[in-house]
């Protein structure tokens, strides 16, 4: 237990407490453009990055994804745990740091595609965010209309497909 003075017994110190609380922030996000994160994944890890990885090579890829993320944090403390990338399309790409490598492959790719909803189609401040789930890059955002646009990324095509809603998720 602590050490402080005004500590009670049988409570933590301040010193503690302030410890236990960084180590419950484990999720502080790092926020950094897609093309120079893709580059330095390609330099460290070349082109080839989606091919027979064993799981030692998965491990110094999730810590690369990390130390990268750490390096862009906006926080001094913390371990960062998501990744946030912004494509020149103004697109928010969401992942974490145990990203699989197949779907860093296809990254680049997905972030020179147009975005699937224009800007003028979308609702006024609401951003395509794309994440990495179910084995595929899926991107979602709303359209000026309402309704709710999802689409997967089609690797082979090279674009996105659009699932399709019947009712609005915003009125008016």
């Amino acid at each position: 237990m602590g050490t402080d003075r005004n500590a009670a017994p049988n409570e933590p110190s301040e010193t503690e407490t302030a410890v236990a609380v960084a180590s419950d922030v484990a999720l502080i996000a790092a926020t950094m453009a897609a093309t120079p994160f893709l580059q330095a994944v390609a330099t460290h890890f070349g082109n080839r990055l989606a091919g027979a990885m064993d799981a030692g090579a998965r491990e110094v890829l999730r810590r690369f994804l990390r130390r990268q993320a750490e390096e862009h944090r906006d926080e001094p403390t913390g371990f960062v745990h998501v990744i946030h990338l912004r494509t020149e399309h103004g697109s928010q790409i969401d992942m974490t740091v145990n990203t699989p490598p197949e779907a860093l492959a296809l990254l680049p790719a997905v972030c020179d595609a147009d975005d699937p909803v224009s800007e003028v189609d979308r609702r006024p401040q609401v951003p395509v965010v794309i994440r990495w789930r179910d084995d595929r890059w899926q991107a979602t955002t709303v359209r000026a209309s309402g309704y709710m646009a999802a689409f997967d990324w089609d690797a082979e095509a090279g674009e996105w497909r659009e699932h399709h809603f019947r009712r609005p998720i915003f009125r008016g």
